[in-house]
């Protein structure tokens, strides 16, 4: 196997362990590589779809009873959220739709260094549909989720587990709609998949014993990231 797409295959393992283990991840660490090697058209739904298998593996360590009034309202507006993105999408560039996707996680991400409020609180369903938007459009709805459940005061440790019914409820929507028009599965698919439950395993073996500090400023952290690479890709494409 060429050394890039060894270099593909741990990225996705590393990528899924981030995700368990913190609650975002995946899409940043695998995104820019696949986006290089396969193209933004054939990487989104490729993503989507790696996203599902992370999430189906994160969910049953996650969701307690009590979660899941927030879940479903988060989930609906995030749905919304990727309708809508759908419905638009003919109206913009490649590379407009990258810079608002990354503009909003560099937003999201600076947001949270603010104090928790009402305002931020109210904000999180809004936020939610924006994240539709990016799971529609770039494959990264994790951190704007989880920013906004950051900026709504819950605890790291809740955020990580709630992120996941949610973003893979957008994921699934997501990759469905993409696959509508049509998927073609890479011949590496095997091994994309072994190295994402792999990291998806090692990510719940992680997750539960790292600092509440170290989840929230990984989170911020990997969103300013993945914003500042997602405008660093809508620039290279002439945005």
């Amino acid at each position: 196997m060429p050394f890039d797409l060894i270099l593909l295959v741990a990225a996705i393992g590393l990528g899924a362990m981030l995700q368990v283990g913190i609650g975002i991840g995946f899409s940043i660490i695998v995104g820019p590589l696949m986006f290089l090697q396969i193209g933004t058209q054939a990487a989104v739904p490729l993503l989507l779809m790696l996203n599902v298998v992370v999430s189906v593996i994160a969910v049953p360590s996650t969701v307690r009873p009590t979660d899941w009034p927030i879940i479903k309202s988060a989930a609906i507006a995030c749905v919304l959220g990727i309708l809508a993105g759908i419905a638009i999408y003919p109206l913009f560039s490649e590379a407009m739709i990258l810079t608002i996707a990354g503009g909003l996680l560099v937003i999201g991400a600076l947001s949270t260094v603010l104090p928790a409020s009402a305002a931020g609180k109210r904000a999180f369903l809004p936020i939610c549909g924006l994240s539709g938007l990016a799971t529609v459009w770039a494959a990264t709805p994790g951190p704007l989720m989880a920013l906004g459940l950051i900026l709504s005061d819950y605890p790291a440790a809740i955020v990580r587990k709630l992120v996941q019914p949610i973003a893979l409820i957008g994921y699934f929507v997501a990759f469905v709609l993409h696959a509508i028009d049509g998927f073609d599965m890479d011949p590496l698919l095997p091994a994309f998949l072994g190295a994402t439950v792999l990291g998806s395993f090692a990510g719940r073996w992680i997750g539960p014993s790292l600092p509440r500090q170290i989840i929230t400023s990984g989170i911020r952290g990997v969103s300013m990231l993945a914003g500042l690479v997602l405008i660093y890709r809508a620039v290279t494409l002439g945005g």
